[in-house]
Order: C-alpha cells, then structure tokens, then sequence
C-alpha cells in the first residue's frame, strides 16, 4: 500500500500516474474533498486506462485520527 497526500497537486498527481504505469502497487490517495471535485475527476479519467483506480479518500492530514484511518494498510 502506498499512500499518497495531496492526490489534487501538481507533484501528487505525477506521483500517482508513474505508479500506475509501473503497476503493481495499491494506492490510496488523499484529497481535501472527493465530492465534486474537478481536479480529481479530471486525473480518474487520466488513470482509467491503467486499470483499476487507487482509492481516493477525503481527509484532513491535521487530524491525527486521519493518520489513525487512512496510514494503516487496510481497505476503507
């Protein structure tokens, strides 16, 4: 499981494409909201081609119980 913060911003989302094209690894990405939100419709309809998507989840890193929820290696 790799996570990956930020899954909106410029860096992340690079980060996230390579790890598609490499294969082989399970994502799970964070954003501030997953609701309506272009950015990330915009890079699913990028990652669709490789498959199957990392799972995108909304969270606030400044909450430790984030970190509690989304760090571990367990599906959401």
């Amino acid at each position: 499981m790799v996570l990956v913060t930020g899954a909106t911003g410029y860096i992340a989302t690079h980060i996230i494409k390579v790890l598609q094209e490499v294969g082989g690894y399970r994502i799970r990405a964070t954003a501030r909201s997953v609701d309506n939100n272009q950015r990330l419709e915009a890079l699913k309809s990028a990652l669709r081609k490789y498959g199957d998507l990392p799972e995108f989840v909304a969270a606030d890193l400044l909450k430790p119980e984030t970190w509690e929820r989304y760090g571990s290696n367990e599906r959401q």
